[in-house]
């Protein structure tokens, strides 16, 4: 029965759910509180296991409500990418003389693990069945001639229209996305499987180097060649024959198809090929700092070399920690693999022996990361070629890199998860030290030793960024002390002001906001945690959103890309994190 009286939060159901909690026993976030650290704004920091399920709920409910689609002649279980916040309005992308009503399944895959997660948590089935309605359309509706999706960076399907759109018509690209196979096999293995085959055999150009493209057809019909020769002992970064960028970030895709393929399909080739992948950037370390760049190989007209090379003669985009290379290499690459591991090492066997050689190598990688470009004096991370020499970054030329792009980079959030996921899988003091620098600079206060000793958290901080509370959840995992639930509980207060009347998460100066967001997610993962329920859920993982496009309507300056005719989405509507 619901309550007559809403909470200070808004939630009118608190009231009933928490005496309900009280009668099983069920401990809340109020249990991790004490009198010496109240939520400086009164809220519901007390109440945010139910007050965050709650949220979830409310944001579901109108996804489902009023995010499907029902555009053009055929209305389909498939969801649309996003919403304005009040009006409830579907995001429409001008494009080549038309609007298109997007439907980007890449973007979705944090949507379809949260409503799973919702069905697995409180057995409304409801949830559930709308993720697994939409994949089973897509499976069959969204697939190319080879048997790829039209989604990812480049296309994404048109629900007014029913046909693919998007920059190029047979340009598949996956950078960082982790789509749920798992739910896929679910629903239709025989297809889950082709997709994921087909994610190899069309981006790898060279098997016998593992030389790939982060561009791949979506016409040419071929097959993962599994038994092709490998060459083992290879100098990497090694020069590219085309024209391809093997960007590291293109590495989490392929990864996580084959691991997926591994473990669902017991297909021990696709374990060898992941291995030898994920070993193909241990091999571009240098051989005296221990340090990698952002790409196994590299072009003869190299874009590094334009904005630099009058200063470091020998630089190259695939020999650099630095821009966007030195985040997907050292932010986002070592979690991913990390939590590869744990889905290896879950399956046993030789599977878990390739799962402890991955968090080895990124432990590795991280402490010298930490060792090599975190400057203690700045608290940022310098950009260095991989033989060490800083990068004069201020001389660079402008082009397609500027000045800018090389600067010192702070540390961010995704960083701190992966420094505490190694820490709880490794309980090395090098990454506990990197967590305890980097929460200080996220205004989270000085998280002390693994004891507990010297803590001294700020629990009335205004950090509200979704990837701290999956952090703040390996920190728990690893020594077992609430009060990290406590300040992740402080966050997910901060994050819930964010959510609107109508459920939504649009981000600061946005009306915008994305269906597979991936907030409510994380508020799923904390309450799920507190009320000891975590292994219900899919895992947490690093994911990407995105649709690079050109916008043919009028842009304001923050909504364009910088030299270029294309731009984001989340330039033109959502923002982020």
């Amino acid at each position: 029965m619901r309550s007559k009286h809403p909470d200070k939060s808004g939630h009118p159901v608190l009231e009933a759910v928490l005496l309900l909690i009280a009668l099983l026993g069920v401990p809340t976030a109020a249990s991790l509180a004490d009198e010496q650290s109240k939520p400086a704004n009164g809220g519901f920091c007390s109440e945010s296991a139910v007050g965050g399920l709650d949220a979830v709920r409310k944001f579901a409910d109108n996804i489902l409500k009023y995010g499907r689609d029902v555009y053009g002649p055929k209305h389909t279980p498939l969801f649309v990418d996003g919403l304005h916040a009040k009006s409830l309005e579907p995001v429409r992308w001008k494009g080549r003389g038309g609007t298109w009503v997007l439907s980007n399944f890449a973007s979705q895959q944090p949507l379809l693990r949260t409503l799973d997660g919702l069905t697995a948590l409180t057995g409304q089935k409801e949830y559930r069945k709308a993720a697994e309605d939409a994949t089973r359309y897509a499976l069959k509706h969204l697939r190319t001639p080879n048997g790829l999706f039209y989604w990812g960076g480049h296309l994404a399907w048109d629900l007014e229209q029913e046909r693919p759109v998007g920059q190029y018509a047979d340009v598949h690209e996956l950078k960082s996305h982790q789509p749920y196979y798992r739910l896929m096999w679910r629903v239709d293995a025989p297809a889950t499987r082709q997709l994921m085959e087909m994610i190899w055999a069309t981006h790898i150009l060279d098997w016998s180097l593992l030389d790939y493209n982060r561009h791949a057809s979506v016409k040419k019909r071929l097959r993962p060649l599994w038994d092709h020769e490998f060459k083992e002992d290879i100098e990497v970064p090694f020069p590219a024959e085309g024209g391809n960028l093997s960007f590291v970030n293109v590495t989490p895709p392929l990864m996580h198809s084959a691991v997926c393929l591994a473990v669902l399909d017991k297909n021990t080739d696709a374990l060898t090929w992941t291995r030898r992948l994920v070993y193909r950037w241990q091999q571009g370390r240098h051989p005296h700092t221990g340090l990698c760049g952002g790409q196994l190989s590299y072009r003869k007209g190299d874009r590094a070399q334009d904005a630099l090379g009058h200063v470091h003669p020998k630089i190259n985009e695939a020999k650099i920690v630095a821009s966007y290379h030195q985040v997907s290499r050292y932010h986002h690459l070592p979690l991913a693999q990390m939590q590869a591991a744990l889905t290896l090492m879950a399956a046993g066997g030789k599977y878990a022996e390739v799962g402890h050689k991955f968090v080895d190598w990124a432990s590795e990688d991280l402490k010298v990361y930490a060792e090599r470009s975190y400057d203690p004096n700045t608290g940022r991370f310098v950009a260095l070629m991989t033989d060490g020499t800083p990068i004069k970054w201020r001389q660079s030329r402008k082009g397609y890199y500027v000045p800018e792009s090389f600067a010192p980079r702070p540390p961010d959030s995704f960083l701190l998860w992966g420094y505490a996921m190694a820490y709880r899988l490794t309980a090395d003091k090098v990454h506990w030290q990197m967590v305890r620098n980097i929460c200080r600079q996220l205004d989270l206060g000085d998280i002390g030793q693994p004891d507990g000793s010297d803590r001294a958290l700020r629990l009335a901080t205004t950090h509200n960024n979704w990837r701290t509370i999956y952090a703040l959840l390996e920190l728990y995992r690893a020594t077992d002390d609430r009060v990290l639930l406590k300040l992740a509980c402080r966050i997910a207060d901060n994050i819930l002001m964010m959510q609107t009347e109508t459920g939504l998460f649009p981000r600061p100066g946005r009306v915008w906001a994305r269906t597979g967001d991936e907030i409510p997610l994380a508020l799923l993962h904390l309450a799920a945690t507190i009320n000891g329920k975590s292994s219900l859920l899919p895992p947490a993982i690093f994911d990407s959103r995105f649709f690079h496009c050109e916008y043919h309507g009028e842009l304001e300056e923050h909504q364009k890309k910088r030299d270029d005719k294309r731009t984001y989405d989340n330039y033109v509507f959502y923002g982020g994190p």
